[in-house]
């Protein structure tokens, strides 16, 4: 039996936090986060085989580590997949199907190892496209997106998977680097997994309840009431879709009438100073259907809903630092609609080009 080494120590602290996490996870948070805890658990269980082979205790009944280069990517996905969606298919665990044959021919390392690189790339991929497409449908539907966008786990993503792309690359060429070289890389790509475990455990841990995206979660039918003004003006703009091609349907002149009147009674009833506003309440508030409030700020405003709102809340902000308001900028900010301190300091540079301790600055009397 060969004895332990630095990286069999920080492969040790990856199994304990990562079952660690997995029991969190479990208990504390909704079915969504079962996913992530079941990948953390899978963490733990790879750490630990590796830690058996690499001491010489199971290398010789059976090799298992190197079917995990090939589990981890489908098993990211999955996982995300249900964290952001809340549910999955049975069809889709057939991205893990894949894993079974290269189970049976673990003894070839290097041609597992090969494609489990090109596999661990691709799922890599769809994983961060995956996050982008669910933080674009948040942006379309609430102003507090940025609370629940996942713009960190995309960070943490991309890191590992880029020092994952430089261990793969180590364990193809592992037999033409120096032993020193070899050993050095895995302990930094281990330690880069224990501190990325650490850290979604934590935020997953401070994350709030995560919302549902898409039609299904937004769009509810309306009464017909007087409040529905909107709509009838929005229904003699807009082209029957059954007459009508989709091209025509989405031209800007279609939807100018809802704008119009949308963003007067946004203006007008300050609407946008209501903390976590939705594309949904504004629905309840004017009559319209979510799609067609969506596609009329797509269309004339250029943005996004998240976008919108946002831009009305920097600019009662601005007004208020004009005037002198004696109130703390956290305050304002507050007033203003924002939720939280990060999100109005991101979104304000974002709009203005300057934080909002230099706008206060430069408008001080």
């Amino acid at each position: 039996m060969e004895q332990l080494n630095f990286v069999n120590l920080i492969q040790a602290g990856i199994t304990t936090i990562g079952i660690l996490g997995a029991v969190l996870l479990w208990q504390s948070k909704g079915n969504e986060y079962r996913g992530v805890a079941l990948l953390l658990l899978m963490t733990a269980i790879a750490s630990c085989i590796n830690i058996m082979e690499e001491t010489g205790l199971t290398r010789d009944i059976y090799l298992i580590s190197p079917v995990f280069i090939m589990l981890f990517g489908p098993a990211s996905y999955l996982a995300i997949k249900l964290l952001i969606e809340k549910r999955l298919n049975r069809s889709q665990l057939l991205h893990l199907l894949p894993v079974l044959p290269v189970l049976m021919v673990t003894a070839y390392v290097e041609v597992v190892i090969a494609i489990g690189t090109v596999w661990r790339i691709v799922y890599a991929s769809l994983t961060v496209l995956l996050l982008l497409n669910y933080k674009r449908l948040l942006d379309q539907q609430r102003s507090d997106s940025d609370e629940f966008s996942l713009t960190w786990l995309m960070w943490i993503l991309a890191i590992t998977a880029t020092f994952n792309l430089l261990d793969l690359l180590r364990l193809n060429l592992q037999h033409a680097i120096p032993m020193q070289l070899n050993v050095f890389g895995q302990g930094l790509n281990n330690l880069i997994w224990l501190i990325s475990a650490m850290l979604i455990i934590v935020k997953l841990q401070l994350q709030n309840k995560m919302p549902r995206t898409g039609q299904d979660a937004s769009e509810k039918p309306v009464e017909n009431t007087e409040e529905n003004r909107v709509k009838s003006r929005a229904e003699n703009a807009t082209l029957n879709p059954v007459e009508q091609p989709e091209s025509a349907q989405q031209s800007e002149g279609d939807y100018a009438a809802i704008f119009v009147e949308l963003d007067r009674l946004v203006s007008n009833n300050a609407w946008y100073l209501t903390p976590r506003l939705t594309l949904n309440d504004v629905s309840e508030l004017t009559g319209l259907q979510t799609r067609d409030i969506s596609r009329a700020i797509n269309v004339c405003a250029k943005k996004s809903f998240n976008e919108y709102i946002n831009g009305y809340r920097v600019d009662y902000v601005c007004q208020a630092l004009r005037q002198a308001n004696k109130q703390s900028l956290t305050d304002i900010a507050l007033d203003a609609g924002f939720s939280s301190k990060a999100s109005f300091n991101k979104v304000f540079k974002h709009i203005t080009g300057q934080t909002p301790s230099q706008y206060k600055s430069a408008n001080e009397v």
